[in-house]
């Protein structure tokens, strides 16, 4: 099973992403978080980008390795050792054959319906991402997203989420608002 948020999702790359592409994507984030588009910013903005730097540099950390990168897939559920149909002897020799022979019971549980979701899920800690990674991970568990801009006249680049209401931890049902604080760097002149 994946984690609600994962280094992909930090860095707004999919799984299967080159790594030119991750090297981009995080380049992209540290320059979007340079001390110069907060200055002036309030304290828990600016202690929201610090948090925000370390998660993106943390992310380039293990998704930058491929070694590191491959045990981080396997441990999220994106790939499994041993993924595959194995040799030909497991492979049922003609239709209609039984999976019981030569198939694992992971290959027979993999082919049963999906469960019914819960009717409650865990808040997942959205703060210090990007607003559109938060919009991500929000529609993954199943909360509706009610965005609240904290800069009045933002430039045209991502926002940062610097608060959020319930707090991470908290269970609540399928379907619920989460409230993001989000904040933009202001445009020049109109601090």
């Amino acid at each position: 099973m994946t984690r609600v948020v994962t280094w992909y999702d930090v860095l707004g790359v999919v799984p299967g992403a080159t790594p030119d592409d991750v090297g981009k994507a995080w380049q992209a984030r540290r320059t979007a978080l340079q001390p110069g588009n907060f200055a002036g910013a309030p304290p828990d903005v600016v202690s929201a980008a610090d948090r925000t730097l370390q998660t993106v540099d943390e992310a380039w950390r293990v998704l930058a390795d491929p070694a590191t990168r491959e045990s981080y897939d396997v441990e999220i559920g994106i790939t499994r050792p041993g993924e595959g149909l194995g040799p030909d002897s497991l492979k049922p020799a003609e239709p209609g054959v039984s999976l019981s022979k030569g198939w694992s019971q992971a290959d027979e549980e993999a082919l049963e319906a999906y469960p019914t979701p819960s009717s409650h899920v865990v808040v997942p800690d959205v703060g210090g991402l990007f607003y559109h990674v938060c919009l991500d991970v929000a529609d993954r568990v199943g909360l509706h997203l009610d965005p609240v801009r904290l800069t009045a006249h933002p430039m045209a680049v991502e926002g940062l989420v610097v608060g959020q209401k319930p707090a991470p931890g908290k269970r609540v049902h399928r379907n619920s608002t989460l409230t993001v604080q989000v904040w933009h760097p202001p445009e020049p002149g109109t601090q």
